[in-house]
């Protein structure tokens, strides 16, 4: 293999390499320009204090500041924290002798952070009257330095974020990447310095890159060792892992799948690392380390991706169950944020607008600014069928502003529907094409409780993501989760081109919804909760997510157990993942006969009739539970089991409650519990059998 590199006569290596990388340094304007105010101002000494976490450019920004310097005649002292013993001694030699009116440049300062506090009170104040210091690391200066007052006109702080989209844009072009590819890699890498070099490094020397793009594990993995670095341990990588996936991460989050002794130190950890970040919500880490750590334990661990994933989800729906007032919305956003790891990304949704806009139920006061904006959103067409629903159900409307105004942004209506009537339908033509799509009616045998989302209206008229918009689904979402006896529950959308794509990744099917009063169609996504309970619903949805958009979990709709298809010893050939999946799904869909008559667990039940095999199976697996309460090791597990899923039907917080245990406590003992089950039904189903063809 050989390298050609050309270089202009009389040019050295070292002046090349400074022509290149000025070709490609974008952005920082203000930096420069405080940097090179502080070069002119002689006689007065300076100190920038540059941090930010690693890859955002602070190594460029040092050698463009010494080219600058250079250019100015000035001395230029490089000390690099990375090659510096942390000792004064160590890095009073590295520096050495200091003229007047030098330049010294301390890159890496986070290896050299103990001598902070040397640094400031001992070292800086000998040098020279001029001198022109920027120290630049991970790590925020202390308050020390703001605490002495002698610092106030001499310090410079500078915190270094993300590129604007421009200056990314201009980096990817300066790299080589080709006009086609620029929304793929913005896409990944976002305006991070690093990632964007990076990616474009590897897509502008690709012979023929793909026009659909995507990070390979190398990519993901060369980032996360600059960006991340190392971590004190495997329970500290899990734990950054997680905060990858959540929307934010709270103690209580780290509690429940760490455990009470961990969680504190865990979350200290991840706070105080440089690209994490503190919300009202908790931590959440910068995109593109959010993006890298999640990409790179997915293609790492899939098996403890899919687990680390059911946790979150199963921490998330539980605090929007139990959550009253505001927290209920804030934990809803956090559930629908887990959408952004699955095949639609940001499509549907604006991922923004947290606290820009709000909701209020109306009153009496708000009917007309209602109407008045479904009549700008029907350009002008009749809005009687909103009158009749507003005086028959204003509970149902709640009205949406500006955080910022009070401006009215849009209104939602989420009508109760456990029985419709003719009244409605002459009044609605929604109603009408659902009743003729019902035969007639939608009241259900046995009772329950219908939904129906029947306006979504924004001010103007939009049908589109948007901060007003996530706000109305996210409320429907939260609506689903904590309404006991769901039966069904529907969203009239008119962009049906728009959302039928992603309503079906969510189980829905279309109904023909009618014509609005100004002529376009409406269509009905409906949902029978019936046939997909909740939370087997919530499975569906995490398959879906792991496997595809046609993935569908293998508890989702019933299907005849095929003949089984026997390994060595003549048993069926589960592997563990399937065997344990299969055994949850028993425990959480334990009422419903649909759904364990699909169980792939019923092909170890071959005698009588599907019924009676279903029946059994289920109490073969009550008894397995009920082994549990002899032994001091399990009698845990058998509570937590009993109680969750034997027992009255309550929230996991209650049963935890019930039991006088910690949450946490309780989530380990059911969890372990499960899997015990599992190993104890296996021995039962498969006596004697061949123990590799279904293993632990």
């Amino acid at each position: 293999m050989s390298f050609v590199m050309n270089i202009t006569d009389g040019q050295s290596l070292e002046g090349h390499l400074a022509k290149s990388r000025q070709k490609v340094f974008v952005g920082r304007q203000e930096e420069l320009s405080l940097f090179r105010r502080t070069l002119l101002e002689r006689g007065l000494a300076s100190v920038l204090y540059i941090h930010g976490p690693g890859g955002v450019g602070k190594s460029t920004l040092l050698r463009r500041f010494a080219e600058e310097a250079t250019r100015l005649g000035r001395h230029v002292i490089d000390v690099d924290g990375r090659w510096t013993d942390p000792s004064p001694a160590a890095f009073e030699a590295a520096v050495g002798a200091v003229p007047d009116g030098a330049v010294l440049l301390i890159d890496t300062f986070e290896r050299c952070q103990g001598l902070e506090g040397w640094l400031r009170e001992r070292f800086l104040p000998m040098l020279p009257h001029d001198i022109t210091v920027v120290v630049a690391g991970r790590e925020a200066p202390s308050s020390e330095w703001y605490l002495d007052s002698a610092w106030d006109e001499t310090l410079h702080v500078l915190p270094l974020g993300d590129l604007s989209q421009e200056d990314a844009l201009r980096l990817i072009r300066a790299r080589g990447v080709p006009p086609a590819l620029y929304d793929a890699v913005t896409s990944f890498a976002g305006r991070y310095p690093l990632a964007l070099s990076l990616t474009a490094a590897v897509v502008s020397r690709s012979t023929s890159p793909a026009m659909d793009w995507q990070p390979t594990p190398n990519v993901v993995e060369m980032l996360l060792r600059h960006l991340v670095g190392s971590t004190p341990t495997p329970m500290h990588r899990h734990a950054l892992e997680v905060c990858a996936h959540a929307m934010t991460t709270s103690e209580a989050l780290l509690r429940s799948i760490f455990g009470d002794d961990c969680a504190v130190e865990l979350f200290e950890w991840l706070r105080n690392l440089p690209f994490i970040e503190a919300g009202a919500g908790g931590l959440y880490p910068h995109d593109v380390v959010r993006e890298a750590l999640d990409a790179d334990l997915r293609w790492r661990d899939f098996a403890g991706y899919r687990k680390m994933h059911g946790e979150v989800r199963d921490y998330a729906i539980e605090q929007i169950r139990t959550a009253s007032g505001p927290a209920v919305l804030m934990a809803a956003r956090a559930a629908n944020f887990l959408l952004t790891h699955g095949p639609f990304k940001m499509a549907y949704h604006s991922w923004r607008g947290n606290g820009e806009v709000y909701g209020t139920p109306c009153g009496a006061q708000d009917r007309e600014t209602v109407l008045s904006m479904a009549g700008r959103s029907r350009r002008g067409g009749g809005v009687e069928d909103v009158e009749y629903w507003f005086d028959r159900q204003p509970e149902a409307f709640t009205l949406y502003r500006s955080s910022v105004d009070n401006t009215p942004l849009g209104f939602l209506a989420h009508l109760r529907c456990d029985v419709f009537t003719a009244q409605d339908a002459a009044a609605d033509p929604v109603i009408a094409a659902l009743m003729r799509h019902y035969d007639g009616g939608m009241a259900l045998p046995g009772g329950g409780v219908m939904r129906l989302a029947r306006y979504l209206v924004q001010a103007d008229g939009e049908e589109q993501p948007s901060p007003t918009f996530d706000l109305m689904r996210i409320t429907i979402l939260a609506d689903w989760l904590r309404t006991d006896g769901m039966v069904w529950s529907g969203r009239v959308l008119e962009n049906r081109e728009f959302w039928e794509k992603e309503m079906a990744f969510l189980g829905h099917e279309c109904v023909e919804g009618g014509q609005t009063p100004d002529g376009r169609q409406q269509t009905v996504f409906v949902m029978d909760w019936k046939a997909l309970p909740v939370d087997l619903w919530l499975e569906t949805l995490s398959q879906r997510m792991l496997f595809g958009p046609n993935a569908e979990a293998k508890t989702a709709a019933p299907t005849p157990a095929p003949p089984p298809r026997a390994g060595r010893g003549g048993v069926e050939e589960l592997d563990g993942e399937q065997w344990n999946q299969a055994v949850r799904t028993l425990f959480r869909a334990w009422s419903h006969k649909d759904v364990v008559a699909a169980s792939p667990l019923l092909r170890f039940i071959p005698e009588g009739t599907p019924q009676e095999r279903a029946v059994a199976l289920l109490q073969k697996l009550r008894d397995v539970v009920e082994s549990m309460r002899g032994d001091l090791t399990t009698v845990k597990y058998h509570q937590a089991l009993t109680a969750t899923y034997f027992g009255r039907t309550t929230t996991q917080r209650g049963v935890a409650a019930r039991l006088g245990m910690p949450f946490s406590t309780y989530r380990r003992h059911l969890d372990n519990g499960i899997a015990e089950a599992a190993v104890r039904l296996r021995d039962v189903l498969t006596p004697g059998g061949d123990t590799a063809a279904v293993p632990q």
